[in-house]
């Protein structure tokens, strides 16, 4: 399982051409999320003219339709928790995020960011795009 990030998940809304080129390569993996990234989409989509709202709401359906969205659990502040420990704290719930994907064994975190969890911290492999 391969985990998509809100900027990649952005970006595969707006359809670009870098999107498509992702999806292509990624054809029959099975690709994830996290519920907290589904927040982070819906927050911004809430944030656009009121005009485009249903059809951004319309838009976050169809997505999670094609993504497996995993479930912030006990495990995943657990899995938090234990990077926290040995990471010290960040001013926002991106370990939350890394401890879910942890928890549900995904081999992969896609994402834009710059700032990633240091090598080895977490069992998955960090690809930045």
């Amino acid at each position: 399982m391969k985990a998509i990030d809100t900027p990649v998940l952005l970006s595969i809304l707006h359809d670009t051409p870098a999107a498509r080129e992702l999806l292509k390569g990624l054809r029959g993996e099975e690709l994830a999320t996290t519920e907290l990234n589904m927040f982070e989409l819906k927050r911004l989509a809430a944030e656009g003219p009121r005009s485009q709202h249903d059809s951004r709401e319309g838009a976050l359906v169809r997505l999670r339709r094609r993504l497996t969205v995993l479930p912030i659990s006990s495990d995943s502040v657990r899995e938090a928790g234990r990077y926290l420990k040995t990471q010290g704290g960040r001013g926002d719930y991106q370990p939350l995020v890394w401890g879910t994907l942890s928890a549900a064994g995904c081999a992969e975190w896609i994402t834009t960011r710059a700032f990633a969890p240091p090598k080895g911290t977490f069992p998955f492999k960090v690809r930045i795009i």
